[in-house]
């Protein structure tokens, strides 16, 4: 009977214990102390926190992503401008004597040192307005014929043309000095030329009138020439109709290519 009863109370024993299995399966369990339910515990993230960790030094290269480059200590250096040159003029810009000569062979024509004369439509056909630069020389046979040529320099390219129009003008006008009463004026010769920028040539013939056919005629022929900042002005005087027209026309490409 005693090993009966034993047995009775293994049976109850395992039943208890059966019991406690199924509890803690159907999610009964009780929490220990201290235990988090699940459903409150953060996820883990990476951290914004100023305080996560030193920042990762500068690279060396400035061009890969994300480097910063080092302030340059030098100090910026302004490149200084380059200065222009003024603009001079030159006597090898006039034309000489043995140019003209070649020029005209039918006269002994020669340079020298005098200012040349004002030619026959005054000072003014031979220069413009604001002129920054004067360069002159004189021609003569010593006989009958005489000239001169005027350089003249300006601020710029359009004052040059201005200058060179009012030349022109003044020349067409031809107000400075008016023939006598024995004789009268025209203009024979007024014509475009393809030298330097623009050039410019012109001619005055007085001839005697029927009331008094003794008198000599004259020749004036005038070639302007601009070419940049720079007017040549030729003007010559002569008994009879002056310079031969072809004659002229090469002096005055002689003088043209002088200017540069």
């Amino acid at each position: 009977m005693s090993v009966r009863g034993w047995n009775t109370r293994v049976v109850v024993a395992t039943g208890v214990a059966m019991t406690g299995l199924l509890l803690v399966a159907c999610g009964n369990k009780e929490l220990a102390a201290g235990d988090v339910p699940a459903a409150n515990v953060p996820t883990a993230t990476a951290s914004m926190s100023p305080t996560a960790g030193p920042t990762a030094e500068p690279a060396d290269n400035p061009s890969e992503p994300g480097a910063t480059a080092e302030p340059s200590k030098k100090p910026t250096v302004t490149p200084k401008p380059t200065p222009v040159k003024p603009f001079r003029l030159s006597s090898s810009m006039l034309l000489t004597g043995k140019e003209m000569a070649k020029g005209d062979p039918s006269r002994r024509w020669r340079a020298n040192s005098q200012a040349p004369l004002a030619p026959i439509c005054g000072l003014a056909s031979t220069r413009g307005d604001k002129v920054q630069g004067v360069l002159s020389r004189h021609f003569t046979d010593e006989l009958e014929a005489d000239g001169g040529q005027w350089i003249t320099r300006y601020s710029d390219e359009r004052a040059a043309r201005a200058a060179y129009n009012q030349i022109v003008a003044t020349i067409n006008s031809c107000k400075a000095f008016s023939p006598g009463q024995t004789h009268a004026r025209k203009m024979t010769e007024n014509r475009t030329v393809a030298l330097g920028d623009r050039t410019r040539i012109l001619r005055w013939y007085d001839y005697a009138l029927p009331s008094d056919p003794g008198s000599e005629n004259g020749g004036f022929p005038y070639a302007v020439t601009q070419q940049g900042k720079v007017v040549s002005v030729l003007a010559f005087s002569e008994m009879g109709t002056g310079i031969e027209p072809a004659n002229f026309e090469r002096i005055a490409r002689s003088a043209a290519a002088r200017l540069g």
